[in-house]
């Protein structure tokens, strides 16, 4: 079990892409802290965790994620009950779509008090509660991006320049506390099979092909939760560019998918694009690889 013993929060873990690490996170060992509005949807995911038969701690505190004392006062229990925490998940979302000119004024206000006010209040509520004193395995703190950064899809602008906000926050937060053994990194999805694309008809089993799966993305958290990541601050995980990696990976001969060392030239060659994206992500790609 890659995170036996290590406990660790994530925000928005109801449904979608929380839910399926935090059940991802519990499969690998680690106790889990669930956080969402919605307590039913909560119980939910600590049930499916539970039917796995592990024996981990899962402890459920629901809170509005743009209420920082709701926010400070889950974290408070989350220590209590679980401990430090070794990894804290701003997975938690939102978003609507309008033409620019027509967005609703509150729903703009509210999209960017859930997607950036919301990663700041997670920030500064757990790091109080953050395993700091290992320099070897650092505690990591890991945003949920999206791929509106760098993309910037037309109709989203209150989406858009959420992520892009999100990403200026890490990369000053991962020089503000570099010497305090925290490390930030995002996983920056492509569309994903959840409520907030496809609303009700999420996990129907008629999804575009193009579309991924929540579970799609557990090895990227699953990796940056790990010792293997402990080198990685400001890292920025794009889904897009790792499947093609693992679709890479599938149609290479097996003299060249050994690991990193002898893939990356054969990789490089199929999509050069994507190679430099994934360059100074070699353990990444080995983790991949030894999954497959």
């Amino acid at each position: 079990m890659l995170l036996k013993g290590k406990n660790v929060v994530i925000t928005g873990s109801g449904r979608g892409i929380g839910k399926a690490i935090a059940v991802a996170c519990a499969k690998e060992g680690a106790n889990v802290g669930l956080t969402s509005r919605t307590l039913g949807e909560l119980n939910s995911t600590k049930k499916e965790i539970e039917e796995l038969g592990s024996r981990v701690k899962i402890v459920v505190k629901p809170a509005d994620i743009t209420k920082f004392e709701e926010v400070e006062k889950a974290f408070k229990e989350f220590n209590n009950e679980l401990g430090l925490l070794n990894g804290v998940i701003a997975n938690a979302g939102y978003s609507r779509m309008w033409t620019t000119h027509e967005f609703i004024n509150e729903k703009f206000a509210e999209i960017l008090n859930i997607n950036v006010l919301g990663v700041f209040y997670t920030f500064k509520a757990a790091y109080p509660c953050m395993k700091k004193d290992d320099k070897k395995d650092k505690a990591r703190f890991i945003i949920t991006g999206s791929e509106a950064y760098p993309n910037a899809p037309s109709k989203l602008t209150a989406y858009v320049a959420t992520k892009y906000a999100v990403v200026g926050m890490q990369k000053a937060m991962a020089t503000e506390y570099k010497r305090e053994n925290i490390n930030f990194s995002m996983v920056l999805p492509t569309q994903v099979d959840t409520s907030l694309l496809r609303g009700k008809k999420a996990g129907d089993g008629s999804k575009p092909e193009h579309v991924l799966n929540p579970w799609d993305l557990n090895d990227y958290y699953i990796f940056l939760l790990t010792e293997n990541a402990n080198r990685i601050n400001n890292g920025l995980i794009f889904s897009y560019d790792f499947q093609e990696v693992k679709k890479v990976l599938t149609e290479a001969p097996s003299g060249k998918k050994e690991n990193w060392e002898v893939f990356k030239d054969y990789f490089k060659e199929r999509a050069p694009k994507s190679y430099d994206n994934v360059k100074d992500y070699g353990k990444l790609v080995d983790f991949i690889i030894s999954r497959s």
